[in-house]
């Protein structure tokens, strides 16, 4: 089943909108710096902030979407996810799993293909809006309330891994 894509334009304030909700789309050089700027406030745990923002943020997205389509077999939740994240332009996500744990793979990411166009490559993994995309994606896959999954990027293509790999358990 293709994901509908329902990209409608407000004459009157001039935003966009994808299947009813309204989404603004970035260059990797912003999305870079929003990253730098999270990690720079790391001491207020401003990576944390960022991911938990993304997951309200979707969290909502997809279960509009998931509801609005009678949408309710778990693989069928899942490819709805990893093609919207294709969809805002956001890389190649494959993911796997269940209500326990699972995994989130990006073989491209525009986060960290940004990341390394503009600063090189980075120590450690900094892909801190996919955590929060991964954790919204598997709560609303199963059911469940916001933070009932923890994620952890294990792997970043931002340091040099062929792919990012994020680590998924119930909370």
């Amino acid at each position: 089943m293709p994901l509908k894509l329902d990209f409608t334009l407000d004459e009157n304030t001039y935003r966009h909108y994808l299947n009813g909700h309204p989404v603004v789309m970035h260059s990797h050089h912003y999305l870079a710096l929003i990253t730098k700027l999270v990690e720079d406030l790391d001491d207020i745990n401003g990576p944390q902030i960022l991911a938990d923002t993304v997951e309200d943020t979707m969290r909502v997205l997809l279960e509009d979407y998931f509801q609005k389509n009678g949408i309710t077999d778990t693989k069928d939740k899942g490819m709805v996810g990893t093609e919207y994240f294709s969809t805002f332009g956001l890389g190649k996500m494959t993911i796997s799993g269940n209500d326990q744990c699972g995994e989130a793979k990006l073989s491209h990411s525009h986060i960290d293909e940004g990341w390394l166009r503009k600063w090189g490559k980075h120590p450690k993994p900094i892909n801190h809006f996919t955590r929060g995309y991964v954790a919204a994606l598997f709560a609303a896959i199963f059911n469940r309330s916001p933070r009932s999954f923890s994620v952890t990027e294990t792997a970043g293509i931002v340091t040099g891994e062929e792919q990012s790999v994020f680590v998924v358990k119930a909370a």
